[in-house]
């Protein structure tokens, strides 16, 4: 499969990633959805992950020579470790004597959170799972290990989900392989109900600057239309505390370009400090993901706080956009597709140019999919139709197996549907000639609004219309999810396991505006 990738992006945008020297207030250097950062430092090389959710194959790994131009290494896992279910959150990489870890939280086949580790001595090998390695009532997450005069602690997110108790930071300390807890954890800090936290504390990474340890962390809601996140700092002279949170809390709030920043890592690069971490565009919010972004971290001379200028505007908050035109000549999927572990009910198969994808058990109205987080909100999407099967095939604006919007062929049919909550709407259906090929077109905007359209010729287009509505413009006001952003791929769906369950693309190509 070839996959045409383009960086439309501004010259003043490759400069800034080019010239060190100019202050970072808030660059995204990351394209596309990726929460939770992680970020180590290598030799010369610095590593970062992030969250995948319920989206695999699980936590992508990226590498930088220089904090600002990135590329993809593999991900953690091809596969999801056979104790979890989903809930892929907050991988934390850690480097020692050789061995990279990745410390994540899973959701355990009870529906616990818990935190696992796995480890690998190549990072772009994958890694290895060692299992779970941490439970804590009914949720334990968003792991941080730390190394203070040779001993490991592991930090943690607790009582989030326990009703009556207060959200706490919490830590213990680890064995000296790093794979498992050992001794009993302690309190290190806890949530308060102040307007900036809100009740809510997790996200927490920790640093040494001179003779403090610095723990940055997030209070209020991550996530979805109604998030307040913002981030805070305490710091102690040892891990086990006092920690003292800071007056001038909280550091980094949104602002006129990103909402809701948090959840990140901060990290030296020797004579500068720079801080690792996901916000909302607030072009396509809430419907598109938490991209990545890079602020540098500044140290006040009298009090020795830390402090960001993320107020500054200038050509650093232009958006990262790679368009994709993919006509599936190679001999493996792209790593730009990703699948609904929950949902995981498909197969996919390349031959001779085309890519074949094949429904095995139904679970949702709105199929199985294959699809691509956007990098903005505004693009097109394309795909050819080259088999008129029994199965529904089409383009998809994806959310959660429950609420999903798209169009395709099915027969003779081209269909235009919308499924909101697990509810199967029929928008338009109308003939098409099944002697002929079938290009689909979906024009988006603020990455929940389609314009549908199909061509037999590839040169001329017709509309879709809703035909309940009479509207040209289908709102996916269904789109929005908590916890990660929509997706726009390629769907296969059928009535029954008994009847046709096969797709076959020739292309499919992902343009943005």
């Amino acid at each position: 499969m070839k996959v045409i990738i383009t960086l439309a992006i501004s010259l003043s945008l490759l400069v800034s990633c080019t010239n060190r020297s100019k202050e970072i207030a808030q660059q995204q250097v990351i394209a596309g959805e990726l929460p939770d950062p992680s970020i180590i430092k290598v030799n010369d090389t610095y590593y970062a992950a992030g969250s995948s959710n319920d989206w695999g194959p699980v936590y992508p790994v990226y590498k930088s020579s220089n904090l600002t131009d990135w590329s993809f290494v593999n991900f953690v896992f091809s596969e999801p470790p056979s104790w979890t279910v989903g809930s892929y959150w907050a991988p934390e990489l850690f480097y020692r004597e050789g061995t990279f870890y990745c410390y994540y939280t899973a959701r355990r086949k009870d529906g616990i959170s818990c935190i696992g580790v796995a480890t690998t001595k190549n990072i772009e090998e994958g890694f290895q799972d060692r299992g779970m390695i941490l439970e804590w009532g009914n949720e334990a997450i968003d792991a941080f290990v730390f190394d203070e005069d040779s001993t490991l602690y592991i930090t943690w997110k607790a009582n989030g989900l326990t009703h009556g108790k207060t959200i706490e930071i919490m830590g213990a300390a680890l064995t000296s392989d790093g794979l498992a807890v050992q001794g009993e954890p302690f309190v290190m800090l806890t949530a308060g109900k102040d307007s900036w936290e809100n009740g809510g504390m997790e996200g927490q990474c920790i640093v040494k600057k001179d003779n403090y340890l610095y723990m940055l962390y997030s209070g209020n809601s991550c996530c979805g239309g109604s998030c307040n996140y913002q981030v805070g700092v305490a710091r102690s002279r040892t891990m086990r505390g006092p920690w003292q949170k800071y007056d001038g809390n909280p550091l980094i709030k949104g602002n006129a370009d990103w909402k809701c920043p948090g959840h990140g890592t901060a990290l030296s690069t020797g004579d500068q400090w720079y801080y690792l971490y996901h916000a909302y565009n607030k072009s396509g919010f809430p419907y598109l993901g938490r991209t990545t972004l890079l602020s540098e971290m500044f140290w006040d001379g009298d009090s020795g706080w830390p402090r960001f200028n993320t107020e500054a505007r200038d050509s650093s908050s232009a958006v990262l956009k790679d368009n994709v035109m993919d006509s599936f000549d190679s001999v493996a999927i792209s790593p730009r597709w990703r699948f609904n572990i929950p949902a995981y009910t498909i197969k996919t198969a390349i031959n001779n140019g085309k890519l074949t994808i094949a429904e095995v058990l139904r679970k949702g109205p709105a199929g199985s999919a294959i699809c691509i987080s956007p990098d903005d909100a505004d693009f097109t999407m394309t795909t050819k139709i080259t088999e008129h099967n029994g199965a529904l095939k089409g383009i998809v604006l994806y959310a959660t197996a429950d609420n999903a919007l798209g169009m395709g062929v099915k027969g003779d049919s081209l269909v235009l549907w919308k499924v909101r909550d697990r509810q199967f709407v029929l928008l338009n259906k109308l003939s098409v000639d099944s002697a002929k090929d079938v290009f689909l077109k979906a024009d988006i905007e603020q990455a929940h609004i389609g314009t549908f359209s199909y061509s037999q010729d590839g040169k001329n287009w017709s509309p879709v219309s809703n035909t309940q509505t009479g509207d040209k413009s289908i709102i996916g006001d269904n789109l929005a999810w908590w916890s990660w952003g929509v997706k726009a791929g390629l769907m296969v769906g059928t009535d029954s396991i008994s009847g046709d369950n096969t797709a076959t693309f020739d292309d499919f190509t992902l343009v943005y505006k």
